[in-house]
This record gives structure tokens, sequence and C-alpha cells, in this order.
């Protein structure tokens, strides 16, 4: 919102002095300003954007690689005969749910 309010502003005085604009055609400098005004805070809000969806992305990576990780060495575990299936994945389920509870 912040950085919006220059936009703001310019759109306030050009609704306020409309009849002015109008007559001294002066339409065009006022759209081209308040895009001016808007450059910035459009910019930053798609480079934002772009690290929040880079972190989003990187987190839920990781979590799949964890997962993937678990169930690599499960099967590894039981192939030995050092683990049962249903083992597995009631110690899989509970970290699961602790983690859930911590977060």
């Amino acid at each position: 919102m912040e950085m919006y309010e220059e936009a703001s502003q310019v759109a306030n005085d050009a609704v306020g002095g409309i009849r002015t604009i109008a007559s001294f055609c002066g339409e065009y400098k006022v759209i081209d300003l308040y895009q001016e005004k808007c450059e910035f805070p459009m910019k930053h809000g798609v480079r934002q954007g772009i690290v929040s969806g880079v972190g989003f992305s990187f987190s839920f990576f990781m979590v799949f690689c964890t997962n993937t990780l678990i169930f690599y060495a499960a099967a590894h575990l039981e192939q030995d005969g050092k683990t049962t299936f249903s083992k597995v994945f009631r110690v899989f389920f509970a970290l699961i749910m602790a983690a859930f509870g911590v977060s």
C-alpha cells in the first residue's frame, strides 16, 4: 500500500482536477505519470513473488527428498529382514505427525 501511495496521489489529483486536465488535453500525460509511479512497486512485487516461489519450491523439494531417503533406507532394511512393512509405516507416520505438531 505504501509503495502505491504516490500513484494514488496522482490518480486523486487527476480526478479532482478532471476539468482542468481535459481542457488542456493532459489525459495522456496523467496516464503516463500514473504508469511511471506504478512501475517500481510492480517490479518489486514480481521480484518478491519470484523469491517467494523459489523458497516455497525449495522447501517442498527438501520434504520430498527427505521422504525419498526415508523410503529408500526402509526398503533396504526390509530387504535385509531387519524390519517389516508395517513397522516402517508406523514409525514414518509417527515422525510425520510429530513434525506437523512441532511446526
